[in-house]
Parts: structure tokens; C-alpha cells; sequence
């Protein structure tokens, strides 16, 4: 009778845990219990590829990341730097001060109107 080989799968399920950072692997503060009550994980994959990964992030994201809040970005951002060791801190930090700049001059403009 065949046997399944385990060994693969267990690789994938490793790589996939090490490859998605999520809002899980932030300790529990205070702070950041709080912050994720008011973030969606998608909106926070968004942010993470866009600063770690230089990827676009999307409209609502954006909108996500604003109402947020600079003081919840920056519970996440410095929490990330703890388990997230690529990249230069300084280079990182500047990345997270340009994405919510960006965000909060993107949701700024409104939308072109059809009424032209």
C-alpha cells in the first residue's frame, strides 16, 4: 500500500508560517491589543508588503491605515522590528512614515467625478 510522504507538505506549512507575517506574531501589549481590534489582517498585509516588500497598497487599505491612526501604525511598525530582522531599521522606519503620508494625501483627494 502507498504511504503519503509527509515531508513535503510539513515543509510548505513551515515556509508559509515563516513567509506571512501577521498581526499574531505581535506580543500582546496593551497597546497593540488595542490597535488590532481596530485593523483588518488584510489591511495589514497590505501595509507590511508595501514597506518590507515594496508593493502597492490599495485604496482601502489606505483608508484602513487613516482612520487607524499614526499612534496604532507605529505600535506596529516598532513591534514588527521584533521579529522582522531584514532590511536597515532607519530605511524600514522611513518606509512606514511614507506609506502613511501617502495614505493620508491619497484618501485626501476625492474621487474624479463621472459628472464631467
Amino acid at each position: 500500500m502507498a504511504r503519503l510522504n509527509m515531508f513535503p507538505i510539513m515543509v510548505i506549512l513551515l515556509l508559509a508560517n515563516c513567509a506571512l507575517p501577521t498581526l499574531a506574531h505581535l506580543d500582546d501589549s496593551p497597546a497593540v491589543v488595542e490597535c488590532k481590534k481596530h485593523f483588518s489582517i488584510k489591511y495589514a498585509f497590505d501595509v507590511y508588503n508595501y514597506i518590507f516588500k515594496g508593493k502597492t497598497i490599495g485604496d482601502f487599505s489606505c483608508r484602513a491605515l487613516v482612520a487607524l491612526g499614526r499612534p496604532c501604525h507605529n505600535v506596529f511598525v516598532n513591534n514588527t522590528f521584533t521579529y522582522e530582522h531584514t532590511g536597515n531599521r532607519t530605511a524600514i522606519q522611513a518606509r512606514a512614515d511614507q506609506v502613511f503620508n501617502h495614505c493620508i494625501i491619497a484618501t485626501s483627494i476625492p474621487p474624479p467625478s463621472s459628472l464631467s
